[in-house]
């Protein structure tokens, strides 16, 4: 019995550094980082194959899935929490808030995000956006920020791939 324990807790460890490499390794691929990306998947894989030779060797055991599985759900879990620590994606939002947009621009400044001002039309008239560019770490605050001045507005972001010039809190200086 100390063996099977033994066993599983290997193929647990193991698979949590399969799955996390895995996540790791896709996210290097979106930002195009090939030979980082095909490095960790060698590694990925061989420890795959390592593990799932020691399953079949043990099909007849409970444990030895049960442990596969619980890795794999803790490793996707740690791989995007390292994901995230090694991001330094960049995304721009778009704020657009019906009764607090004066509020919410003092805000940013305040906390140091660079701001942009434009104005648009919506369904119901004019309205001002503003636009804010911000690492994705700075991006969970700055959320914050607007939701508790306004949980009504309306937010809009997406990753940027290529910028040039400007600020950004917590990249570049004014």
């Amino acid at each position: 019995m100390l063996e099977i324990i033994y066993w599983s807790l290997i193929i647990f460890v193991a698979r949590v550094v399969d799955v996390s490499l895995g996540t790791i390794r896709v996210n290097m691929i979106v930002r195009r980082k090939k030979t980082l990306a095909a490095v960790i998947g060698f590694f990925e894989v061989a420890i795959f194959i390592s593990i799932i030779v020691r399953i079949t060797e043990q099909v007849n055991s409970i444990y030895g899935i049960l442990a596969y599985a619980a890795g794999f759900a803790v490793g996707t879990v740690i791989g995007i929490i390292i994901s995230e620590k090694l991001s330094r994606d960049l995304i721009s939002t778009n704020i657009i808030s019906k009764n607090h947009c004066d509020e919410i621009k003092e805000l940013l400044k305040e906390d140091g995000y660079g701001i942009t001002c434009y104005t648009g039309k919506g369904i119901n008239g004019e309205v001002e956006i503003i636009n804010v560019v911000c690492s994705q770490l700075n991006a969970k605050r700055m959320n914050k920020l607007v939701y508790n001045t306004d949980p009504k507005a309306f937010m809009a972001s997406y990753m940027l791939d290529r910028i040039r010039g400007g600020f950004i809190r917590g990249l570049k200086k004014k």
